[in-house]
C-alpha cells in the first residue's frame, strides 16, 4: 500500500527493468561478472549470425560471456553472466543475436543494438511471471525498481506498475 492507495507491481516486468539497466551499466563501464561454465557448450552459427556475433565480441565480453571462435562459425561458450546460471548458453546467445541483427536491419545504431541485447539477455534471466518470491526477495526487487531513473516502464514501454487510488478502491466495495 501506499499513501494514495495500493499500488501493484508486476513482478516479471520489474525484474526485467532491473536487469536492463543493469546489462546496460555494465556494458557502459565493462564490467560484468562472469559464471564459468563446468563444460564448454558449443554454438552453431550460420554466416551471418558468426559476423553479428564479432561484432558484439566486445559488447558479449562486458556483460560477462566468454566465448572463443573455433572456426567455421563455430565458437565456444566458456562463460555466461553471472545471474544466468541455469539458461542455456547457446540458446540465449541466439536470442541476443537474432535481436542485433533485427535491430541493425532496421538501421539502428550501435547504442540501440546493445540495448536490445541488454533487453533480450534481462527478459532471458528475469524470474518467470507467476514465480513466488519471499518477502526479502520482494522488498529487493522494489528497492532496486524504485532506484531506476524509469520505473514506471520496461524499456521496450510496457507498464510495470499501476496504483488504484483510495477513490477508486472505495467505489469498488
Amino acid at each position: 500500500s501506499v499513501k494514495s492507495g495500493l499500488m501493484l507491481i508486476d513482478q516479471h516486468r520489474a525484474h526485467v527493468r532491473v536487469l536492463f539497466d543493469r546489462y546496460m551499466s555494465q556494458l557502459q563501464g565493462r564490467n560484468g561478472a562472469s559464471q564459468g561454465l563446468l563444460f564448454p557448450e558449443l554454438l552453431q552459427l550460420t554466416a551471418a549470425e558468426d559476423v553479428m556475433l564479432q561484432s558484439l565480441l566486445p559488447a558479449l565480453l562486458a556483460l560477462g560471456f566468454d566465448v572463443t571462435a573455433l572456426g567455421g562459425g563455430s565458437w565456444s561458450v566458456s562463460a555466461i553472466p553471472a545471474g544466468t546460471e541455469g539458461l542455456d548458453a547457446a540458446a540465449l546467445l541466439h536470442r541476443m543475436i537474432a535481436s542485433a541483427i533485427e535491430r541493425e536491419g532496421a538501421g539502428q545504431t550501435g547504442d540501440e543494438v546493445h540495448e536490445a541485447i541488454a533487453l533480450s539477455l534481462a527478459r532471458s534471466s528475469a524470474i518467470v511471471v507467476g514465480q513466488s518470491l519471499t518477502a526479502a526477495e520482494m522488498d529487493e526487487l522494489v528497492t532496486s525498481l524504485f532506484a531506476s531513473a524509469t520505473p514506471g516502464h520496461t524499456p521496450d514501454g510496457q507498464p510495470v506498475l499501476s496504483v488504484i487510488t483510495m477513490d477508486e478502491l472505495e467505489k469498488r466495495f
